[in-house]
């Protein structure tokens, strides 16, 4: 095997771990979502800490937010793109939901993970009667195609090969690159180098250059202790946030995005979100899910360590810079 591979097998893994944790917090009650057991196909979770579900919680309902204000913000005339979506189910939780159309979804990762998302879907009846008309005539490997839902499979880091997908849906009129576009990144950018992400950011910039908005979850404030620790958890199993440069703090999150020609950028730790935003009978529910809180010195330290950042392309005044928690 050679290193690419190896280090793809350590990428994908984090989405087993991503996904092992909500599906505890989903079990416990934190939020709602019928479909992730099934996608992975898993029912042993072993515990974890209030800390952990918590800020899976705030991930999960924040980027849901961010999400739906871009949606209504477009009138429904948008579409989603899922970058290194592992078996993410926003789609899913978008289908369910009436007051929120748009015009198609895609979901891109390693064809390693789209390969079992697309087989799961096809295969099983509770997720693939969401998908009545998928298109057989359209031909993606590793891949699936339904009226409003594409699952891609591309390396992030192979700008030719992204290129080339997308360039296919749009020339079956399946993508239109004129159209407001939603990006979103969970834990992606991080396991890219600066230089590969950088380029990722300039390409969508450059090809959805009308109006796009690049949602992101990651890790910030990597320089301090707390973060050491962090970074040296995953270096012993082999996984390395080679991308850390740009998440050093507030400032270096949002320079990324302005190098890569977005018009403007914001950037809030969980902290700020958690304690501004979050509704505080929401706040209180969860807290007490799982018999409340000991000290919050712990989540407090957590929540200090990931962020949601945000930055746009509105060159048809769409108002886009109207996206923000409030």
């Amino acid at each position: 095997m050679n290193i690419t591979a190896v280090d793809n097998s350590n990428i994908i893994e984090t989405n087993n771990d991503a996904c092992q944790c909500k599906l505890y917090a989903i079990e416990r009650g934190y939020w709602k979502d019928p479909y992730l057991k099934i996608l992975t196909g898993s029912s042993h979770h072993e515990r974890r800490t209030p800390e952990i579900s918590l800020g899976y919680y705030v991930r999960v309902h924040g980027l849901r937010y961010l999400i739906e204000k871009f949606i209504k913000l477009t009138n429904n005339q948008c579409q989603i793109i899922n970058l290194g979506c592992g078996f993410d189910t926003t789609i899913f939780y978008l289908l369910d939901n009436e007051n929120l159309k748009f015009k198609h979804f895609v979901d891109v990762d390693f064809e390693e993970l789209t390969e079992i998302k697309s087989t799961k879907i096809r295969r099983l009846p509770f997720l693939q009667k969401k998908f009545p008309q998928e298109n057989q005539s359209l031909k993606i490997p590793c891949g699936f195609h339904s009226s409003s839902y594409t699952i891609l499979p591309a390396d992030l880091r192979d700008l030719t090969q992204l290129d080339h997908q997308l360039k296919y849906l749009s020339e079956h009129q399946i993508l239109d690159f004129t159209l407001p576009t939603l990006f979103i990144s969970e834990c992606v950018l991080i396991y890219m180098s600066s230089e590969h992400s950088s380029n990722l950011l300039k390409y969508l910039t450059q090809t959805f250059a009308q109006s796009c908005l690049f949602v992101n979850f990651e890790q910030i404030n990597m320089n301090d202790r707390f973060g050491q620790i962090m970074i040296e958890n995953l270096k012993q199993r082999s996984c390395h946030l080679v991308g850390m440069d740009s998440c050093e703090n507030k400032t270096s999150q949002c320079q990324r995005y302005i190098n890569a020609n977005f018009t403007s950028a914001q950037c809030i730790t969980l902290n700020e979100y958690y304690k501004n935003y979050l509704n505080h009978n929401e706040k209180q529910r969860i807290e007490h899910i799982d018999g409340g809180l000991d000290e919050k010195e712990l989540l407090e330290q957590l929540f200090e360590h990931y962020c949601f950042s945000w930055a746009y392309r509105d060159e048809q005044n769409l108002g886009l810079d109207r996206i923000t928690f409030e």
